[in-house]
């Protein structure tokens, strides 16, 4: 899935601060949320999940591992059981 169709994923992970398996997100994870929130150019890009801690967010802000848990167990095959 691209950022685009996940858009209101995002904004539900950041205003309820929380993964969709229910997850409690850290201030780090909520500004990466942010940035990839407000970096509307690259919404064409791909959105990565963590398999740990279900935190679905923007490929290209993940270089390291997972924000939420720091995991390196990522996917951009995202499904809608994924997301909700």
């Amino acid at each position: 899935m691209k950022i685009s169709e996940v858009i209101n994923i995002l904004k539900a992970e950041k205003n309820l601060e929380r993964t969709p398996i229910g997850r409690p997100l850290d201030e780090t994870a909520i500004d990466n949320l942010n940035a990839a929130l407000s970096d509307e150019k690259n919404y064409d890009q791909n959105a990565i999940l963590c398999k740990n801690c279900g935190l679905i967010t923007s490929s290209l802000l993940v270089p390291n591992g997972c924000n939420g848990c720091g995991s390196k167990d990522l996917t951009i095959d995202i499904n809608k059981n994924d997301i909700m």
